[in-house]
């Protein structure tokens, strides 16, 4: 079709022949090199994917036409420094990228890490450079190799012209066999697509989309040569780079998910209909053990490992693994999970490096050479035998700690099953579940209603001593994503706080703060068990226990007139978040119970100078809200009330001038004067409304 349009005025090969003498001319290219370009255009122009695209609205009639018309001009104003990379660069920008993928790109021979202009001569005296070399072998199919000093095309050898040995200098200076060997591995592999005789387990299988089943093999394909570059990948990651609505769109459904907005629906059917199952078939690649791990190659993760880095890509996908290792030439396989060795006299100073494992079951740690390590798979807990289950969770507890943002979701509901089943035992099941949901709330969210569930089947728990804690503490995780799912929990909680342990009763008092603002009437029935709290010699308990009160008084004040004095002593603790608290709650009885609070008033005043301001601001308040049950009281501060008229919080401030003029204070009235001029607005109408007060 393009090409019936540009013969108008040019032919299609008069076109490509001036457009390729036009790049020989500009760039100093071959002819070669410049051909592949206008090829390119003219396999887009009649592209069954582009008009697939235009029939879709996706893409204008003038989407191809305009490169024709505008191909010089447009290569010219790419910033790039080989004639490859420049239509790299205008495929991107225009689009061509996107809706073609990698085919629409053109194989960049200096883009290794190496000096493409280094030159290599022959025995025949033939000189050739390497961007050269590569670019003959990609594209005239020669097979190609590096050599020391050199490297072979085809039969024929090329070296640098100086024989003699080379030095450290020179090897850094860009031209290292090995890494002129991994950039003819990896960029040739880039620049041909080959589907290998692998690909043949997938003759049988059956697509659920509905699409050409080359293209659904070229995607297993894509997928599988990716996963064997990246060393490992987890299937968000091969979405994320893959992308397959731009560079595999199988079918209809492909080309209409980024016309209609469903990208993320075709990536889920594109995975799990096609890729997924074809990626199951390959002999070569190994399913990771839960939904969210890594695909490997087989060779990654068995028959032994050659460096140490590989091992510690596969220990960063997992917590758990399947070990099968060498030990005086007897193999032996253990699970279990990965221990760092952390004294530095365990490490070896020379030779290979070392790993540690401990195995669930309960044997001394294993320590393997690096040599002698055959096998390491990640694995799920549902490949463990029932019988050990009690002893391997126990036994996981420390790696758990350490990796919780590893643990896959899969096996957080299995131990959610295995407790509410009985197939293993409450505590150290739910000591696991706290311990992940604690770092993950995206795991709290999917578990919700069924541990809401469990944990009100097993309130039974928060009697017995030595499991109520693990109770207590999935009741607080889940309280502060949503405090109204532990609500009906509230009686019991707080009637067993008053026979628990230190850690249970920290986690109820916890949960009863993420309620209190929320639903301070729910705790209405742990008001008494709150009290008691506020005397506690634990700090973490005292701080949660006066937040709560605070709330519960504040929308119901007589709730705890009873516990005055008790808080007042709590004014000069050295926590300031308890100081703070104190304050607080004193401020929110005087609301009901003023008469109780100001006889507090001594301390309150002497809280107008405490060293956190969130302190000061709440002892001013409640000597604000008690201070009109007895202004002489308030009076008799005077000198720690004119203090307060410089404090660097503007709330003390404000509230010190209204308390002065509700009690006339004997402050001298210049302090207040001054306030007149301050830069808060409140503090300039309390200072001024003072001043007529007593004078």
């Amino acid at each position: 079709m393009f090409l019936g349009i540009i013969a108008h005025s040019m032919g299609a090969n008069d076109w490509a022949g001036a457009m390729v003498a036009k790049m020989q001319r500009e760039y100093g290219v071959d002819h070669d090199r410049a051909l592949q370009i206008t090829n390119k255009v003219r396999e887009l122009a009649v592209s069954p994917d582009i008009e697939a695209l235009k029939e879709a609205k996706l893409l204008e009639d003038e989407f191809i036409t305009g490169l024709f018309q505008n191909l010089g001009p447009s290569l010219s104003e790419q910033d790039e420094e080989t004639i490859e990379r420049r239509w790299n660069a205008l495929a991107k920008e225009l689009g061509i990228y996107d809706v073609v993928g990698v085919d629409a790109l053109l194989y960049d021979p200096a883009k290794g890490r190496l000096d493409p202009n280094k030159e290599l001569v022959s025995a025949d005296g033939e000189s050739i450079t390497i961007q050269e070399a590569m670019f003959t072998a990609w594209w005239d199919g020669y097979p190609i190799e590096a050599l020391p000093r050199g490297l072979r095309i085809g039969n024929t050898e090329f070296r640098t012209e100086n024989k003699r040995q080379m030095t450290l200098c020179e090897i850094e200076e860009g031209f290292d066999q090995d890494a002129l060997s991994d950039q003819l591995e990896q960029d040739l592999q880039r620049g041909q697509l080959e589907v290998e005789t692998d690909l043949l387990a997938l003759e049988d299988l059956d697509f659920s989309m509905k699409a050409p089943r080359q293209d659904c093999v070229l995607a297993i394909a894509a997928t599988r040569r990716y996963i064997l570059e990246q060393n490992g990948v987890s299937r968000d990651e091969i979405l994320e780079a893959m992308e397959p609505e731009k560079n595999h769109p199988l079918g209809i459904q492909g080309v209409q998910a980024r016309a209609k907005g469903f990208e993320s629906a075709f990536r889920h059917e594109w995975w799990n209909g096609v890729v997924a199952p074809g990626l199951r078939l390959l002999s070569d690649i190994q399913e990771p053990a839960y939904k969210s791990g890594k695909w490997h190659s087989i060779e990654t993760v068995t028959g032994g490992f050659e460096s140490k880095t590989t091992v510690e890509s596969i220990l960063d996908d997992g917590y758990l693994f399947e070990i099968l290792h060498r030990d005086s030439n007897k193999e032996q396989r253990v699970v279990g999970y990965h221990k760092k060795i952390t004294q530095p006299s365990a490490i070896p100073l020379n030779g290979p490096p070392v790993f540690r494992f401990q195995p669930i079951t309960g044997q001394s740690p294993v320590t393997i050479r690096l040599p002698d390590l055959r096998e390491l798979r990640p694995i799920s807990l549902d490949q463990l035998p029932e019988p050990i289950w009690n002893r391997s969770i126990s036994e996981l507890m420390t790696v758990v700690s350490e990796k919780a943002e590893q643990i896959p979701l899969e096996d957080v509901e299995i131990v959610l099953e295995t407790v509410q089943n009985g197939q293993l035992e409450a505590t150290s099941g739910l000591t696991f579940i706290t311990i992940v949901l604690r770092e993950r709330e995206d795991i709290c969210e999917v578990l919700a209603d069924d541990l809401e569930a469990m944990l009100f089947d097993r309130l039974d728990l928060l009697t017995d001593r030595q499991k109520a804690k693990a109770v207590a503490k999935c009741f607080g995780i889940m309280s502060e994503i949503d405090p109204e799912r532990v609500l009906d929990a509230v009686p019991a909680m707080a009637s067993a706080a008053d026979s628990a342990t230190l850690e249970t009763r920290r986690w109820v008092i916890y949960t009863f703060s993420n309620i209190a603002e929320t639903f301070p009437e729910e705790l209405l029935p742990a008001v008494q068990i709150l009290t008691e709290c506020v005397e506690e010699s634990d700090e973490n308990i005292r701080t949660n226990a006066l937040s709560t009160l605070g709330q519960i008084a504040h929308a119901y004040p007589d709730t705890a007139r009873n516990i005055t004095d008790s808080v007042g002593d709590l004014l000069t603790s050295s926590n300031a978040m308890v100081r703070a608290n104190a304050a607080g709650l004193l401020g929110d009885i005087a609301q009901s119970n003023p008469e109780s609070v100001i006889q507090l008033a001594p301390r309150l005043a002497e809280s107008l100078t405490a060293e956190d301001e969130e302190t000061r601001v709440n002892a001013s308040i409640a000597l604000l809200q008690a201070g009109e049950a007895n202004p002489e009281a308030v009076c008799n501060e005077y000198e720690k009330l004119a203090t307060a008229l410089s404090d660097s919080n503007p709330s003390v401030r404000a509230n010190a001038c209204s308390l002065i003029g509700n009690a006339d204070a004997p402050v001298p009235a210049d302090q207040l004067q001054l306030l007149k001029d301050d830069p808060d607005e409140r503090v300039r109408e309390q200072a001024a409304w003072a001043l007529d007060r007593i004078s």
